[in-house]
């Protein structure tokens, strides 16, 4: 299983309770239910993987506003405690925290 979902508003750090709800709710919450959901077919598959989407802002601060890195961070911690968790149920649990990297292609394009 692959979750890769995910939404910010580019902009500073300061938000009404809608929009923080939002990107809570899109960015964490909805890994935190789908593993919870999938966790049975995955433990019947006895070779399950789920493989969550971060970002380099979960890391280092790149500009993309708080909230938005607070919750790609919690993705992390959530990846390294379900791994630890669902390892009896051989269930490998990964993350890729993705970033861009600027190359003269990148650049022409901008």
């Amino acid at each position: 299983m692959v979750k890769n979902v995910g939404t910010n508003f580019r902009k500073p750090t300061i938000y009404t309770a809608e929009e923080f709800s939002e990107l809570m709710n899109t960015n964490f919450d909805s890994a935190f239910h789908l593993c919870q959901l999938a966790h049975p077919l995955l433990k019947a598959s006895e070779q399950g993987s789920i493989v969550f989407i971060s970002s380099m802002a979960s890391l280092v601060s790149l500009g993309t506003g708080s909230p938005y890195a607070a919750r790609k961070a919690a993705i992390n911690h959530l990846t390294k405690n379900l791994a630890c968790e669902w390892a009896k149920d051989n269930i490998r649990i990964n993350c890729v925290a993705r970033g861009t990297t600027r190359t003269p292609i990148v650049e022409h394009r901008l």
